[in-house]
């Protein structure tokens, strides 16, 4: 069996018997980071709707990077959120970035990855990060009670993740599932561990490495939650398949009809740009 048949099949039972989603939550705050474009305002609300209803960890700030965009501003008033310009977290912004590959301009796709790992936006000691057009549907405890943190996984299977992984790492401890899944819980501890074995096995910081290492021929040769969950400690961790439903934009309605059509058999629905009906 190959290697993506393999993680797929793996994925199919993992969804099949595991059923105990109902994890005790850590009272401990934990700040929500959302890097976010202007494309993203229409699912936006969906999503921070999710996290409000499901996330079952008490919520600290919502800080929401991004360009400083008029419309992205004004719907960070509306609805009380922090807004982060982008460019003032890592001292550069995408077009200082300069990656091309394969002819697609991925500045803007490598930027958001390194402003997930950057560590400093929130205040708490974990922090969550999701993508803006990822909604939860059903309950959500990504810190447990006894301190593991809990992963959300996929069966996507992308073996490049690996050879980026080797190149930064030195080596690529690849899972039986992906932790490539929208959403994903940081520790400013683990992340600065990581950040500096990155350091250490390249000779240089953590974001240049990362840059030394994009393959002008690969489109997407990183990955920010791949890279954090395959190096996390195996003994901190509780894992969990995502139940993940990608939807066109053409799906969309309120979010309580969302929840009535999808809950039953799924726990997060995702609206992907490469599905918009728009």
């Amino acid at each position: 069996m190959n290697p993506d048949k393999k993680r797929k099949y793996c994925y199919f039972l993992n969804s099949l018997f595991v059923r105990n989603f109902n994890i005790r939550p850590k009272n401990e705050t934990i700040d929500v980071v959302i890097p976010v474009l202007d494309k993203d305002l229409k699912i936006l609300p969906y999503c921070l709707e999710g996290l409000r209803r499901c996330m079952t960890n008490p919520i600290g700030d919502i800080l929401i990077v991004a360009p400083a965009h008029p419309a992205i501003q004004d719907f960070c008033r509306q609805q009380q959120l922090k807004f982060i310009a982008e460019d003032t977290v890592l001292g550069f912004g995408p077009k200082d970035i300069k990656y091309i590959a394969n002819g697609v301009n991925r500045s803007g796709w490598i930027f958001q990855q390194l402003l997930k790992w950057c560590g400093t936006v929130s205040r708490t000691e974990h922090f969550l990060v999701i993508d803006a057009d990822h909604i939860l549907i059903r309950p959500h405890t990504f810190l447990a009670a006894d301190g593991r943190t809990v992963f959300y996984r996929s069966k996507e299977y992308h073996p490049p993740y690996y050879h980026t992984m080797r190149k930064m790492l030195g080596t690529a401890p690849a899972g039986a599932l992906s932790y490539v899944a929208h959403k994903m819980l940081f520790s400013r501890t683990e992340l600065q561990q990581l950040k500096s074995a990155i350091e250490a096995h390249c000779g240089c910081d953590w974001i240049q490495a990362i840059k030394n290492i994009l393959d002008p021929h690969e489109t997407s040769c990183f990955s920010e939650y791949e890279t954090y969950g395959c190096f996390f400690p195996e003994e901190k961790k509780i894992l969990r398949p995502w139940r993940n439903k990608n939807l066109t934009t053409d799906k969309l309605c309120d979010y309580e009809t969302l929840v009535a059509r999808y809950s039953g058999k799924y726990r997060a629905i995702t609206f992907p740009d490469y599905k918009s009906k728009d």
